[in-house]
């Protein structure tokens, strides 16, 4: 019927996210900015949050995909240590490097070490280790600006070569990956 209208619930909202750097095609115009609340949300500023959150929430898509892989708590490391200091700039130990242009945020984080799980289970010996978060983390950079690449190459050669831990050592030594 063309004279009927239907409207949401009560309590009906609309959510969408975007990270502050995803600005697509067209900005947002002002009137459509007016009829939307905007939060902004802050990266967990808590490394051992982060990599709590991480290592739960991946280790629950792999259990919830069937592959019995779950991320150790060093790799969790490894990994949000990686993307955390990517994405700010500075090291552990304060050392500036450059940032990517690729958005490292914690969900990618997430996705990242989904797929490396399932890699690793199907693909591998079904033990997810430094080699498979390295050949994710290609993808995961290569995604928005093919030169990150070289930021990330730079990164394995002035900080993750001098890390003294096993893990560390297994991500370098994986750094072929990259290409």
């Amino acid at each position: 019927d063309g004279d009927r209208m239907l409207f949401a619930r009560a309590g009906f909202n609309v959510i969408a996210t975007a990270n502050t750097r995803d600005r697509g095609v067209n900005e947002m115009s002002a009137a459509l900015k007016r009829r939307f609340n905007f939060e902004t949300v802050a990266s967990i500023a808590s490394i051992t949050q982060e990599m709590e959150l991480v290592q739960r929430e991946s280790n629950r898509h792999l259990e919830r995909a069937g592959v019995p892989v779950s991320l150790t708590p060093e790799i969790t490391e490894v990994l949000v240590t990686t993307f955390r200091e990517l994405r700010i700039g500075k090291t552990t130990d304060g050392k500036g490097i450059e940032t990517l242009s690729t958005v490292l945020s914690t969900a990618e984080a997430v996705s990242t070490a989904s797929a490396a799980g399932i890699h690793a289970y199907y693909y591998s010996d079904g033990e997810l280790r430094a080699e498979h978060l390295v050949q994710h983390l290609v993808g995961t950079v290569l995604k928005d600006n093919p030169d990150d690449l070289k930021k990330v190459r730079h990164y394995f050669d002035h900080v993750v070569k001098g890390r003294k831990a096993a893990v560390w050592k297994d991500f370098y030594e994986a750094r072929g990956e990259l290409t």
